[in-house]
C-alpha cells in the first residue's frame, strides 16, 4: 500500500472541509498546492474519492518520487518524506470523514438518526478509528456507541469484524434481554446500563431505532 493510500484508507472527502482548507474546485476535481521544503511543492488533486499526489521539483518542473520508496533513506529524502506525510495527514484529518460504517444497517441507522435527531457520529479516538459515538445535541451526553469489532470480543464465535450498536437501557431491560439472548453484553461501556446489538443479523431497522430512541431518552 502506498503512503497516500494508507493515510486516506477508510476515508472520503468532505467538500465543505476541502474548501475551508484551501482546495479549489475546477473541471470536476479539487486541487491544492503548497510548499513542502525549499525548492519543492506538493500538488494534491481529488476527483470523486480518488486522491492523487505529486511532489514537484520547482527548479526542473519535474515530478520528484524518491520519497515514495522506503529504501531511500537519505537525510534530504527523509525531510521531503516527512513534510509530505505531515501535509497528507493534516488533509486527511481536516478534510476527510471516516467511512468505516458505510454499508448495511449501520449506514441505514446513521442516516435515520441524522434525519430524526440531526445528530451524527463523532470519531473521537485517532487510535480507534473503528469507534464512534453519537450524543444528544442539547446536553452532549452519549446515547450510542458504534463499533466494528472482532466477534469474539462480544462472546460470539470467530474473529470476523462485525458492526455493533451499543445503547443505554434500564438495568431490568439489560437483564431481560441478555436472558432472552436478544442482545449482547455491552462492549466498552457499563454492562449494567448498556447493551450491544449485532447489526446485519436479522434485527429490523425499526427495532434498532426503538433501542436508539430509548437510549436517547435515558441520556436526558
Amino acid at each position: 500500500m502506498s503512503i497516500q493510500d494508507d493515510i486516506f484508507k477508510h476515508r472520503q472527502p468532505d467538500a465543505a472541509k476541502l474548501k475551508h482548507f484551501g482546495f479549489t474546485y475546477d473541471q470536476a476535481q479539487w486541487r491544492y498546492q503548497t510548499p513542502l521544503v525549499q525548492g519543492f511543492e506538493l500538488v494534491v488533486t481529488i476527483k470523486d474519492d480518488t486522491v492523487t499526489t505529486t511532489v514537484i521539483d520547482q527548479e526542473s518542473g519535474l515530478p520528484y518520487v524518491l520519497h515514495l520508496d522506503p529504501a531511500n533513506s537519505g537525510m534530504f529524502v527523509g525531510q521531503i518524506r516527512g513534510a509530505y506525510v505531515a501535509t497528507l495527514e493534516a488533509i486527511a484529518k481536516d478534510c476527510f470523514v471516516p467511512t468505516m460504517f458505510t454499508t448495511g444497517q449501520m449506514d441505514a441507522m446513521i442516516d435515520a438518526i441524522g434525519k430524526k435527531y440531526d445528530e451524527h457520529p463523532e470519531f473521537l479516538w485517532a487510535n480507534f478509528p473503528n469507534n464512534a459515538i453519537i450524543r444528544r445535541s442539547d446536553n452532549r451526553k452519549w446515547y450510542a456507541l458504534l463499533v466494528k469489532v472482532s466477534a469474539d470480543k462480544l462472546g460470539l464465535d470467530g474473529t470476523d469484524a462485525v458492526d455493533v450498536l451499543v445503547a443505554r437501557a434500564d438495568p431490568a431491560v439489560v437483564t431481560a434481554r441478555l436472558a432472552a439472548k436478544t442482545a449482547l453484553p455491552a462492549y466498552h461501556m457499563n454492562k449494567k446500563h448498556w447493551l450491544s446489538y449485532q447489526l446485519d443479523h436479522g434485527t429490523p431497522l425499526e427495532t434498532l431505532m426503538g433501542y436508539v430512541k430509548d437510549s436517547r431518552e435515558l441520556a436526558k
